[in-house]
């Protein structure tokens, strides 16, 4: 997949070589020497000098209005079209040019640095009779949306005196997709218990779900592998046994852009695992809601992109404050309906917010993972142990632990 932009040149820059500086320099020497001894020939040869620089310069004004006449437009590839935090993607900008053109211009690009990191890029040029094709590879390193070009075309006169750098095509914005561990193997034990909940009664094991054959197009991370093995032949999760309980994820959105990360990290994993199981997912953050479902190949694809598309551009708030109000308000939003799991990501606590999350605790199909810090550990524990008491489970995560392993520990409070 790709996704494309196309734009006309734009402007330009005029410097003067070291080479330029040198001779302008040596020019304006030797004049002055030739005056001051009434030499004619420094003279002279010092206007010569002056007269290059002027010619070049002249040679260069000429060839930017022929480059604006010779440039066509600007097309800027990106793939995958969104990117994420740690994966790899791609650039390649294709610029129309003037078959001299194609052959001489330097060609380059700006990009943010989020989107590279902190590696040198190393870029690649192909050139065709009427066209020149810049390749760079890009790393992101940070979720939201960063800058992409302007393309940067760079000319030289001759004699290496002066050159000109024009801006051809504008920039425009590529989102990048937070960073997402893989939670899936462990998400049908967070639904398994809530059916158990439920049902008021024990949930059939996994080798006694409903089971049938694999068909063409759907996920194969639905598929069954040990009762596969013994069988024989692909056996995928029914939809029906999958798809009957829904997630709600609320995710608070503290000021510090590191913990901010970690939750919304979290918060992705949560969900997408949930999705991968076969289960519909409802974001909640900031206020903010974003639903998907979806349990084939196509429809699985789609949902995953909507709950990530719905991270990109979640910022922290402005205060812990803020961030305690947006919580509260976000438990308001959440519909508890028949079998519903619940998941909150969540900073330390106080009183409001903890009494809007308490009633979700009363049927045991509540989960919490709340970060903090050790400055602020206390406060952490007290916040879980006001949702245990409520009938969340719920667990204390500091820096450096990993989402799996804050979720691993998470899961365990439900072990018998």
């Amino acid at each position: 997949m790709t996704a494309g932009a196309r734009t006309d040149a734009g402007g330009r820059s005029l410097f003067v070589t070291t080479r330029g500086i040198g001779m302008t320099a040596s020019a304006a020497a030797v004049t002055v020497l030739g005056v001051g001894i009434a030499s004619r020939p420094l003279v002279l040869v010092g206007a010569a000098m002056i007269g290059a620089v002027l010619v070049a310069v002249a040679w260069i004004l000429v060839s930017v209005w022929g480059a604006r006449r010779a440039l066509s437009a600007v097309e800027r590839t990106v793939s995958p079209p969104t990117l994420a935090v740690g994966g790899r993607g791609a650039v390649e900008v294709r610029v129309g040019a003037h078959r001299a053109l194609a052959r001489t211009l330097a060609l380059r690009e700006q990009a943010a640095s989020e989107l590279t990191g902190d590696t040198p890029v190393r870029a690649t040029v192909a050139r065709s009779r009427d066209e020149i094709r810049l390749r760079y590879p890009l790393a992101p390193v940070q979720r939201g949306r960063w800058a992409l070009g302007p393309a940067i075309a760079r000319t030289l006169d001759p004699f290496g005196l002066v050159e000109v750098e024009l801006e051809i095509g504008g920039a425009h914005r590529i989102a990048v997709w937070p960073a997402v561990d893989d939670l899936a193997a462990s998400a049908g034990d967070l639904m398994a218990v809530s059916d158990r909940a439920h049902a008021g009664a024990r949930t059939p094991a996994t080798d006694d779900a409903a089971l049938r054959d694999y068909r063409d197009g759907d996920d194969l991370r639905r598929i069954h592998w040990r009762s596969s093995a013994r069988r024989g032949e692909l056996l995928v999760r029914s939809e029906e046994q999958q798809g009957r309980t829904e997630a709600t994820v609320l995710v608070g959105l503290p000021p510090d852009p590191t913990a901010l990360e970690w939750a919304i990290r979290a918060a992705a994993s949560v969900s997408l695992s949930v999705l991968d199981a076969g289960h519909p997912v409802r974001l909640i953050a900031g206020g903010a809601t974003a639903s998907a479902h979806g349990t084939v190949a196509r429809a699985a694809e789609t949902a995953r992109a909507a709950i990530l598309d719905a991270m990109v551009d979640l910022h922290g708030a402005p205060s812990a404050a803020a961030a305690e109000r947006d919580v509260a308000t976000g438990a308001e939003l959440i519909e508890a309906g028949p079998g519903a799991v619940t998941v909150a990501i969540v900073e330390p606590l106080g009183a409001t917010a903890l009494a809007a999350l308490e009633p979700h605790g009363d049927l045991g199909r509540a989960w919490a993972l709340v970060r903090g810090y050790d400055r602020d550990r206390l406060r952490a524990q007290r916040t879980a142990d006001a949702l245990r008491a409520a009938g969340w489970r719920a667990v204390v995560t500091t820096a450096p632990e990993s989402v799996p392993d804050a979720w691993s520990r998470l899961l365990a409070e439900a072990q018998p």
